[in-house]
Parts: structure tokens; sequence; C-alpha cells
């Protein structure tokens, strides 16, 4: 995860940062339970941010058109208070 991760304060130029990733998990099974792990971390982490009213997470989706990006999003937000989301495209 930590490969994805950004150092708060640290300088991001997105064309630095390689598009091509290691799967998230190569077993199914584990990875929808690990996933489903990491998005009750992000409902916990959107209440946090919301009530300190301070700071903000970007998320940035990088695909060609029909690269799955709706889909990702529907799945990775499901659960999630869409009051609290904005996507954009770009």
């Amino acid at each position: 995860m930590s490969q994805h991760q950004i150092i708060p304060g640290q300088q991001v130029t997105l064309s630095d940062i390689p598009t091509e990733a290691k799967d998230f998990c190569d077993d199914r099974k584990k990875a929808e339970k690990r996933f489903g792990k990491l998005r009750d971390e992000f409902i916990r982490w959107q209440r946090v941010l919301w009530s300190e009213g301070k700071q903000k997470l970007l998320i940035v989706l990088q695909a060609t058109d029909a690269g799955g990006k709706d889909g990702t999003i529907r799945k990775v937000f499901k659960g999630v208070n869409p009051q609290g989301v904005k996507v954009v495209s770009f």
C-alpha cells in the first residue's frame, strides 16, 4: 500500500509516478477481504476529515477510455457518504 501513499508535505509531480502498478492481490478472495477492511478504514477517515474540516483526501484514477474507472469508483465508494465525495473528470 505504501507504494500508493503520498507523505504529508511531500511535493508531488504526477508525471513522475509510474502508471504501471503491481496487482493489489493475486488471490481474489483475499483481495475482497482486504478491500473490505480498507473500505471500512476509508469510511472512518471520511468522518474524521469531515469533522475536522481542514483536510481533504484526493484519489486519482488514471485509465484509458473504457478502462473501468466508473466501476472502480462505484466499488471503492460503496458505503461511503455521497455528500462527502466529489468526482471530477480531467
